[in-house]
């Protein structure tokens, strides 16, 4: 018999409750990102410089993933809560905002962690894939001729 640890109600609702506001906090940074993309699209239209697509692009993407981390992070998926971390982990160094930012989120995964909320082990690809023909993997053992 396995002996399995059940967190209490109320902890599993505080636990998601943390998640709900860690992946309001990557919402926010998503649209910091827009607006870094916004204004570096301003700078270039008004220049006209091909170098001052940099900040655009980069702002762009970085709100996208932002928001990606955000949305299935609510929906407590197991990549996106790797991810998170990872942000976190590189927004501690962004003195003094970044690094409150950072720690709120890794505390709100912890607590999430703890309390079970994201799934310990992930699915088998083999149980939801189709088997494979076997008339299609036989060959035929024929000699060929000389």
């Amino acid at each position: 018999m396995t002996v399995t640890r059940v967190a209490r109600p109320a902890r599993i609702r505080s636990a998601r409750r943390f998640i709900q506001a860690a992946g309001l906090i990557f919402y926010l940074l998503a649209a910091q990102g827009l607006l870094a993309s916004g204004v570096g699209l301003y700078v270039y239209l008004s220049d006209g410089s091909t170098s001052d697509l940099l900040l655009p692009t980069t702002g762009a993407l970085l709100a996208f993933c932002y928001a990606a981390v955000g949305f299935y992070l609510r929906r407590y998926r197991v990549w996106a809560r790797n991810f998170a971390f990872a942000f976190a982990a590189v927004s501690l160094f962004a003195f003094p905002v970044g690094t409150v930012l950072g720690v709120l989120i890794v505390l709100c995964i912890d607590r999430a962690n703890r309390a079970g909320i994201f799934p310990a082990r992930r699915r088998a690809v083999a149980a939801l894939a189709p088997a494979p023909d076997p008339s299609l993997l036989r060959f035929d053992a024929t000699p060929v001729p000389p």
